[in-house]
This record gives C-alpha cells, structure tokens and sequence, in this order.
C-alpha cells in the first residue's frame, strides 16, 4: 500500500479536518527507500492546506507518523485543563507548539510503553485520556477509536462520524480523486 492509501485509509477524519490528528505505523517498504525525503515532500506538498506531517519514533523496521493540524493541536493543549495535565508529565505551559512535538518524540524514545499523553495530541477527551490511565485501560464503557471513560453517547456520534468519513474518502479516492484533492484546507 502506497503513502497516499495509508493516509486515505487510516487519516482521513484529520484530511477531512474532522479530526486534529492521526498517528499511523508505517512500515519501511510501505513508504519507500528515502522516508525522510518522502516526509519532507509530503510537508512541502501540504503544509499550505494545513496539514503537517512528523516522525515521532523510529525503531528498526517501523516509523511512527504524526499526522496533524497544528492550529488545532495548539488550540486544545492550550485548554488549561488539558495544559495542567500535560505539565505533570513534563511539558511546560509556556512551550509552543514544536516544544510539545519534541517533548512527545522524547518521551517516545525513554518510555519502554507508549506514552499514555499521546491520546491528548491526537484529540481524545481529557476525561478518556485519564481514565485510561486511571483503570489500566481496563473498565472503559466503549471501545471504538479509543477507550472511552467519560462521554460514551458523544463518542458513539464521534466514530460514527469518522467512520462514515473514511468510508466516503476511501470510495472517492478509489474512483480517482487524489490525495490533495480529498484534504480540507
């Protein structure tokens, strides 16, 4: 599966701007010999329409692939509920928006799990990020796109919705509307 598939196919609620973020495990042969290069050029190609791509991890065969809209991004972490739990793992409150990204990539690298903060950069409600933490990710009253603690109907609406828009972007990328076309300015 090409680059452009992987994104239709596994970011399109973030394309569609429904979404602030996606994270997405690529594998090398997926994205090609040069990844970096590939990244870079898909930043060059799209960061005018809003959309931002990062490498948050690399290990031996697999990459790590933030894909984001900054604008949204920065407007949720700096919800003071959510930038006092982000302080308590060590992100400053005064950090724009870059600061965050490295923090989250350093933590990637020191943790031996997944950094349970990562929920919060891809949009999840605090309330689900905490319970998930809380309970072990154990207990959640759903399981769709994340583990739910808090709001189960709001949710429910919410992957829905994002399972419609993947479905309507993967039939029109199918029938040959391309990826620049398909991301939402």
């Amino acid at each position: 599966m090409n680059m452009d598939s992987l994104l239709v196919s596994y970011c399109s609620p973030t394309l569609a701007r429904l979404k602030m973020a996606s994270l997405i495990c690529l594998k090398r042969e997926d994205a090609g010999s040069d990844f970096k290069k590939i990244i870079d050029s898909y930043n060059h190609k799209y960061n005018q329409k809003g959309l931002y791509f990062r490498v948050l991890h690399h290990c031996c065969a697999r990459s790590l692939v933030y894909v984001y809209r900054p604008d949204m991004v920065a407007a949720y972490l700096s919800t003071p509920t959510v930038s006092r739990f982000l302080q308590s793992y060590g992100y400053r409150r005064e950090d724009v928006l870059s600061a965050y990204l490295a923090r989250l990539e350093k933590r990637f690298r020191k943790e031996s799990d997944f950094p349970h903060e990562t929920g919060i950069f891809l949009g999840y409600p605090l309330e689900d990020v905490c319970g998930f933490i809380l309970n072990k990710g154990n207990g959640a009253k759903l399981c769709g796109c994340w583990k739910v603690y808090g709001d189960a109907e709001q949710a429910k609406h919410l992957f829905k919705t994002f399972k419609a828009c993947r479905q309507h972007y993967i039939n029109r990328f199918a029938v040959g509307i391309n990826l620049e076309t398909l991301i939402v300015a």
